[in-house]
C-alpha cells in the first residue's frame, strides 16, 4: 500500500513538473546511415554515418569527434583525415567539388577538385578511396591498401588485399571462391577452391589458414599451420605471400623463399626508407628500414655471403656490419655485439651479432640498408621477412 502511494505521489509530481514546462525533452539521436559502396553527391555523413566497399569489408566512418576514418579487417586503420576533437563536424561529398570536412560552416579540411560536377564518393574493393565525377571518371584517388590481416580474422569474398599503394602484388577472395594471389595480372598461386561462390577465407587464431565453404562447414583448403599460432598473414613487397605464427616466424608461404633474408626474425617495421626526417638531419631522408628489436636480439646472414666491413663505435652507426651478397650489399647497424670478422664466408642462419642501441640512435632497433651495385634500394624490396 505505502509503495503504491510512492508510485502515484511521483507520478502526480511529474504531471506537475511538466505542467510547469520543467521537463527538458532530448533531441532525437543521431540515426546513422550506412551507403554501400558509393555516397551519392550531396550527402552529409555524420556521427556514425558510413560508406562501405561492395562487402562491407572496408569502412569509411564519420566519428562523433569529428575525424572521418577508414578501417579494414580487424578494424585496422588505414586512413584518417586527422580532424580529432572537432565535434559535431560533417564530412560532405560536395555536388560542385571535393569531400569536405566542416563544421558550423567553417571548412577544416578538404580533399579533391574544387570545381568538377561530383557523382559520388566510392569504397573500392580494396579500400582504395575515390571521387567520380558525373561522367564517372575519377576525378581524386586515395590509394589505402590493407596488406597485413590479424590472425582471428575473415576475408570476404570479393576483398582485394594489397602488398602498397597502387602495386601490383595483391591477394584476392575472389566471388568464385577461389583465394588467388596475383603479380603484374598473373597468377603464381591459388587455393584451387573455385566453383564455390561466397567462400570466405579464415586467419585463424590458432594459426591456420582456412578457405571454407558459404556458411561454414568443411574445409575447402587449409595451410595446416595451426600449431604455429595466431600471427598476421602479409602481402609482401617481394611478390610472396605469407602467414606468420604467434612467434613472428613464416609458417606459411605462397613460393618457397630462396632469395635474401631480413636480419632479424620479425616484421614489425619503424622508420622506413625516404621517410623524411626533417631539417637538421644528416641525410635528411632515410636512408634504410628499422626494425623496432629489444637489444640483445639476434642478428642474422640474409644469405650465403662475406663480411666485407665490420666497423665498431661509429658515430651515427654504432657497430655495424656490411655482408657482400653477390651484387647486393646488406648493411646493419647499431648494434650491440659484433659476432663475425671481415671476409668471413657466412651463410643464412649464420649469426652476425646481437641488436642494440649504439651511435645515433633514439631507441632500440635494427637500421638495415641495402644496395644493388653501390646504389641504394628499399630494403623491402630486397629482403624477405623470415
Amino acid at each position: 500500500m505505502i509503495r503504491a502511494r510512492a508510485r502515484f505521489a511521483a507520478a502526480v509530481t511529474a504531471v506537475a513538473i511538466a505542467a510547469a514546462g520543467l521537463v527538458a525533452v532530448a533531441a532525437p539521436a543521431h540515426a546513422a546511415t550506412t551507403y554501400t559502396r558509393t555516397a551519392p553527391a550531396g550527402t552529409w555523413l555524420r556521427d556514425g554515418d558510413q560508406v562501405t566497399s561492395p562487402n562491407g569489408q572496408f569502412r569509411l566512418v564519420m566519428q562523433a569527434d569529428g575525424n572521418l576514418v577508414e578501417y579494414g579487417i580487424g578494424n585496422v586503420v588505414l586512413w584518417a583525415s586527422n580532424t580529432a576533437n572537432q565535434y559535431g563536424a560533417a564530412a560532405v561529398v560536395q555536388k560542385e567539388g571535393p569531400l569536405s570536412i566542416i563544421k558550423n560552416g567553417k571548412l577544416l579540411a578538404q580533399w579533391g577538385p574544387t570545381s568538377s560536377p561530383t557523382k559520388g564518393l566510392r569504397v573500392g574493393v580494396d579500400g582504395t578511396l575515390t571521387l567520380l565525377n558525373t561522367s564517372n571518371a575519377t576525378t581524386w584517388k586515395l590509394q589505402t591498401f590493407q596488406n597485413r590481416v590479424p590472425a582471428g580474422t575473415t576475408i570476404l569474398p570479393g576483398t582485394v588485399l594489397r602488398s602498397g599503394a597502387g602495386r601490383h602484388q595483391t591477394f584476392t577472395m575472389q566471388a568464385d571462391g577461389n583465394l588467388v594471389q596475383y603479380v603484374n595480372s598473373t597468377a603464381p598461386w591459388s587455393s584451387g577452391t573455385f566453383r564455390h561462390p561466397g567462400a570466405t577465407a579464415a586467419v585463424q587464431a590458432d594459426g591456420n589458414l582456412v578457405v571454407y565453404p558459404k556458411g561454414g562447414g568443411k574445409a575447402l583448403w587449409a595451410s595446416n599451420t595451426s600449431n604455429k599460432g595466431g600471427g598476421a598473414l602479409l602481402v609482401q613487397l617481394d611478390s610472396n605471400v605469407v602467414l606468420y605464427g604467434k612467434a613472428d616466424t613464416r609458417s606459411w608461404s605462397t613460393r618457397k623463399v630462396t632469395g635474401l633474408q631480413w636480419p632479424v626474425a620479425g616484421t614489425t617495421i619503424t622508420g622506413r626508407y625516404g621517410d623524411d626526417r626533417g631539417a637538421g638531419h644528416v641525410p635528411r631522408y632515410h636512408q634504410g628500414t628499422d626494425a623496432p628489436v629489444k637489444v640483445g636480439t639476434p642478428v642474422y646472414a640474409s644469405g650465403t655471403g662475406r663480411v666485407t666491413t665490420v666497423v665498431r663505435n661509429h658515430a651515427s652507426y654504432g657497430n655495424y656490419v656490411v655482408v657482400t651478397y653477390g651484387l647486393t650489399t646488406v648493411l646493419t647497424a647499431h648494434m650491440s655485439s659484433i659476432a663475425v670478422k671481415k671476409d668471413q664466408v657466412v651463410s643464412l642462419g649464420t649469426q652476425l651479432g646481437k641488436s642494440g642501441n649504439t651511435g645515433q640512435s633514439t631507441g632500440p632497433h635494427v637500421h638495415v640498408e641495402t644496395r644493388v651495385n653501390g646504389t641504394l634500394k628499399d630494403p623491402l624490396t630486397i629482403l624477405a621477412f623470415r
